[in-house]
């Protein structure tokens, strides 16, 4: 097995990942591993932008942190919103500091848009909609010129790294082939492994994008909260035969409408803010909708806005669409919601510090409570950015000046062996989708997330001691974030109309359900 030593190991290659390597590079030697390229991560395709409490004044900061816990239906944080707020302006200095190209109108101002429950315009894009693309793009190079920055990949996760008193120090993962067991020591670790959006049968997350962040996390002894609260963006294209892909928040923004199929703008029956209510309302919205007709097309309609507006504001989903096809200046796009957004998690303070010594975790894989039961749209970026700065201090004072000594031959073979689930290929994964997608999807009911916890037991409760292969490891994650999701949905049913509804398989439950 090979040995690598570094002071800081990040583990994610996202913006929160990036963050945190600039973060912690002026301190010592730091190391990202990621899964694959960076194009392959969520951060790459956030196309919305990235909300500020633009202005940046009192009044600015207040109305941001009251927007974002009106979206989370109550169940934020308030302490924990407002530090991320606070933070915000810091954190956008940084980003012009690194050259990240924001929209600018020709008089050089920077260029602001409104998205779903905001009560103003405050959010900032680059390149239209490829605001992912370019923040990590610039957090990126600047980690790649600096001479204490070593970047690893293709590596997954695999187990973190404990010594003798429980604390983290370091973590192993498999290589390409699954004999190539990598250990890497470090004085501090830190998850930014994303959600677990694609274990969903319909998802806007790239393809591996299944929580093992959290499972692995679990395993080590940290707390996992809130898994049940999962965000279905309500505007994904629904053509036959092509993949769900995402029709941005700020395309409703900029005036975008959804129609039923007698082409009428329905949302205001369900909310006076129509196709600005926030995700959860207009993601449930269409669910009710295409639940009373289930043959019809719900869809998004630009045409009504100024001809070439659409092709240079938005020209990622532009150029996707005119190659389906479609022009979307011209022709309403059929759209279903999908699953977007993991708000749960590890649960950490507002340093990252996880329950676990040595072990921090921020942006998506981390429950910081900010998110509440629904996140404010463009408030993901925000948080990767500024949790990504606000763990540097915390890293600082209490990670270990030594590291564990090495693991032995004995040690190392039984690493290589795991407890794993039968496991048959993609007809394994599309069944796990299937059942979350149906059990923990945008309706949820007690029946159905009994049925649900049942069928995952069964499969995890059928694995043996094998020797570990890597995409059977992987769906043995997928299955344990499953269960963690099933549970957190029986454990706490009832918490507000902006969290979940019972359909009418739905069990007698007390106080009644909204």
């Amino acid at each position: 097995m090979e040995t690598l030593s570094v002071d800081y190991l990040v583990v994610g290659g996202g913006i929160a990942g990036f963050q945190a390597i600039l973060s912690l590079l002026p301190h010592g030697t730091a190391m990202l591993v990621s899964k694959g390229p960076l194009s392959s991560g969520s951060s790459y395709f956030a196309q919305g932008g990235l909300a500020l409490p633009w202005g940046f004044t009192e009044d600015d900061i207040e109305s941001h942190v009251q927007d974002t816990i009106r979206a989370g239906a109550g169940l934020c944080d308030p302490v924990a919103v407002r530090l991320l707020i606070e933070g915000a302006e810091e954190a956008f200095e940084g980003l012009l500091r690194y050259g990240v190209p924001f929209d600018r109108d020709p008089r050089g101002h920077l260029r602001t848009t409104r998205e779903a429950a905001h009560s103003r315009s405050r959010i900032v894009h680059a390149g239209g909609d490829r605001t992912g693309a370019l923040i990590l793009k610039g957090l990126a190079e600047a980690a790649f010129r600096q001479p204490h920055f070593r970047f690893l990949s293709p590596y997954q996760l695999y187990q973190i790294r404990m010594d003798e008193n429980g604390d983290a120090k370091g973590a192993y993962f498999l290589g390409e082939r699954d004999s190539d067991l990598l250990e890497i020591r470090a004085r501090a670790v830190v998850l930014a492994t994303g959600g677990a959006g694609s274990l969903f049968l319909r998802t806007t997350n790239p393809r591996f994008q299944r929580g093992d962040g959290v499972s692995i996390a679990f395993r080590a002894g940290c707390e996992i909260e809130r898994m049940a609260y999962y965000q279905f963006h309500p505007t994904v294209l629904d053509l036959p035969g092509t993949p769900p892909f995402l029709l941005t928040e700020a395309m409703r923004g900029e005036g975008a409408h959804l129609l039923d199929k007698k082409g009428e703008r329905f949302l205001y029956r369900y909310h006076p803010d129509g196709e600005l209510a926030p995700r959860d309302v207009v993601a449930r919205a269409l669910w009710i909708e295409l639940s009373k007709n289930p043959g019809q097309e719900i869809s998004l309609s630009v045409n009504h806005l100024p001809n070439g507006f659409v092709r240079n504001r938005f020209p990622q989903v532009y150029g996707h669409l005119k190659e389906l096809g479609i022009d979307l200046e011209t022709t309403p796009v059929p759209i279903r919601p999908a699953a977007h957004f993991q708000m749960g998690g590890i649960r950490t303070d507002m340093t990252g510090k996880t329950g676990v010594r040595g072990l921090w975790a921020i942006g998506e894989v981390a429950s910081t409570r900010v998110h509440g039961a629904n996140r404010l749209a463009s408030n993901s970026l925000l948080e990767a950015l500024v949790m990504g700065r606000r763990l540097v201090q915390s890293v600082l004072e209490e990670s270990s000046r030594h590291m564990s000594g090495g693991t032995s031959g004995q040690e190392a073979r039984k690493l290589s062996r795991m407890v794993l689930p039968e496991f048959s290929g993609e007809e394994s994964w599309a069944s796990l989708k299937t059942v979350l997608w149906e059990k923990a999807g945008i309706i949820r009911t007690l029946k159905g997330g009994k049925k649900g916890l049942e069928w995952v037991e069964d499969r995890l409760r059928a694995g043996r001691s094998v020797p570990v292969h890597g995409s059977q490891f992987a769906y043995a994650n997928g299955l344990l974030v499953a269960k963690l999701i099933f549970q957190d949905i029986l454990t706490a049913p009832v918490v507000g109309a902006h969290y979940m509804v019972f359909g009418p398989e739905a069990d007698q439950i007390d106080g009644g359900c909204p």
